[in-house]
């Protein structure tokens, strides 16, 4: 006696294999990528130097304002498909981090930068700003327990695609 089978539904199974590729590289890669920076934000934010308080004529930023705007900026997708996480200062406190981080000279009456013969401009050096380094030795120290933490996340996330 001849037996026959009819078999289908291949094409669905491929599309939601297809879709469950999709969500584990990029869903579940992403929510790990947020985790793992979010534990180098949190050492940064802990390492951020305070001003202690905003003297009347000065121009700088309020207390707290570079330890407040440390944060994950944005985590994107890559051309290439690398998921990328942007962690440090947030756009109104970059650049006074920087100054921080770097140190800087201190100027009077005008503008001034360091040039190739020395200092040019019509400014007047009044004093020098040591570098005060929060940002790079935070990354350095936490960037170990980040990858842990990223490892662990993306194993509760395939767990939670595969249940």
């Amino acid at each position: 006696m001849p037996m026959s089978a009819k078999t289908t539904g291949f094409t669905q199974t491929q599309a939601g294999l297809a879709e469950l590729r999709r969500l584990v590289r990029e869903d579940a890669t992403r929510a790990a990528v947020r985790v793992a920076a979010k534990v180098i934000s949190d050492e940064m934010t802990q390492e951020a130097p305070v001003l202690d308080e905003k003297t009347a004529h000065s121009t700088s930023l309020p207390p707290r304002a570079i330890k407040d705007g440390i944060r994950v900026n944005s985590i994107r997708k890559l051309v290439d498909g690398v998921i990328q996480a942007l962690i440090g200062p947030r756009k109104g406190t970059r650049r006074s981090a920087h100054l921080v981080e770097y140190g800087h000279r201190l100027i009077k009456g005008g503008k001034s930068h360091v040039g190739v013969k020395g200092p040019e401009g019509s400014g007047v050096l009044i004093g020098d700003v040591p570098a005060h380094p929060f940002l790079r030795p935070s990354y350095e120290v936490s960037w170990k327990a980040s990858i842990d933490r990223f490892r662990d996340e993306l194993k509760i996330q395939l767990a939670r695609f595969l249940s």
